[in-house]
C-alpha cells in the first residue's frame, strides 16, 4: 500500500468518528430539550392548578369579592394540557350601608328582678326589728318566699342561700359575710334539741344553709331555677348554729 492510499484510509476513519460524535451530540441535545419540555409542562400544570384552589367560584361569590360566580374557564386542550385562565374577575369590597355601633351591641338580660327597696346595708344602718325573736325572724324569712334564686344575690330581686341568711339577719342589725362557711364560723353550734326557729341550718360540707323553722323544716333559697321556700331539711348531714341570742 502506498502512502497516498494509507492517508485516504486515515481520513475516512477520522470522518466517521466526527460524524459519530456529531450524531451523539444531536441525540444528547434532543434528550435535554425533551427533559426541559417535561419540566416546563409540569410547572405549568402546577401553576395553572393553583387558581382552582385559591379562587373557588362559589366561595368567592358568596363572600362578595367578585361580581359573578364564574371565575375560571378551561381553554381548549393544547399539546395534552388543559390550560386554566382567569376570566373577568373584578375584586370589590361589595355593597354596604353604614351601620350604627348600637346595632352591634350585645344585650344582656339580668336574672335579677328589678328591686328598689332597702338593702342589707340600709338595714344595718337602721334595723327594721329591735328584738331578735323567733317570731320576728320567721316573719322576715317568710316575706322572702318566692324570691328567685340568683347566685351571688342578696336582695328580694334575686338571692342565694347565704345571701338570704345575710339579708334576713341584716334587718336585725346583724352584719354577716356572704359565705356559708364564714357565717358558720361566726356562729355557735347548738344541738337539735336546743335549736329554735331562727337558728341557722348548715350543711356539713358548707355547700348550703337556711333558716331553721322547727319540726325538721327550714326556709332556704335552694338552687338556680328555684325560689325561696319553706321545706323539710332533706339531708341528715347538717348541723345547727346560732348567730345571735334569740330572746323568745
Amino acid at each position: 500500500m502506498d502512502s497516498a492510499t494509507a492517508d485516504a484510509q486515515r481520513l475516512s476513519r477520522k470522518d466517521l468518528r466526527l460524524k459519530e460524535r456529531s450524531k451523539l451530540a444531536r441525540v444528547e441535545r434532543r434528550s435535554w430539550r425533551s427533559l426541559g419540555t417535561m419540566v416546563t409542562a409540569t410547572g405549568l400544570m402546577a401553576t395553572f392548578a393553583l387558581p382552582s384552589y385559591g379562587f373557588a367560584p362559589e366561595v368567592t361569590a358568596a363572600a362578595g369579592l367578585a361580581r359573578n360566580s364564574e371565575m375560571l374557564q378551561i381553554s381548549a386542550p393544547s399539546q395534552g394540557l388543559s390550560v386554566a385562565t382567569v376570566r373577568a374577575v373584578e375584586f370589590t369590597r361589595g355593597d354596604f350601608t353604614p351601620a350604627e355601633a348600637s346595632e352591634f351591641q350585645v344585650e344582656t338580660k339580668s336574672k335579677i328582678y328589678y328591686y328598689e327597696g332597702p338593702r342589707a346595708a340600709d338595714y344595718l344602718a337602721n334595723p327594721r326589728f329591735t328584738d331578735i325573736t323567733s317570731a320576728n325572724l320567721m316573719k322576715s324569712a317568710a316575706e322572702l318566699v318566692g324570691t328567685p334564686y340568683v347566685f351571688g344575690g342578696q336582695t328580694p330581686g334575686g338571692i342565694d342561700c347565704s345571701g338570704y341568711v345575710l339579708f334576713v339577719y341584716a334587718q336585725f342589725g346583724v352584719k354577716l359575710p356572704h359565705s356559708v362557711y364564714q357565717q358558720a364560723k361566726m356562729a355557735t353550734k347548738v344541738s337539735i334539741e336546743e335549736a329554735v326557729p331562727g337558728d341557722i341550718v348548715i350543711f356539713n360540707d358548707f355547700s348550703h344553709n337556711g333558716i331553721y323553722a322547727g319540726n325538721g323544716n327550714f326556709y332556704h333559697a335552694p338552687q338556680p331555677g328555684d325560689r325561696v321556700k319553706l321545706a323539710p331539711i332533706f339531708t341528715e348531714r347538717y348541723h345547727i348554729v346560732r348567730l345571735a341570742e334569740i330572746t323568745g
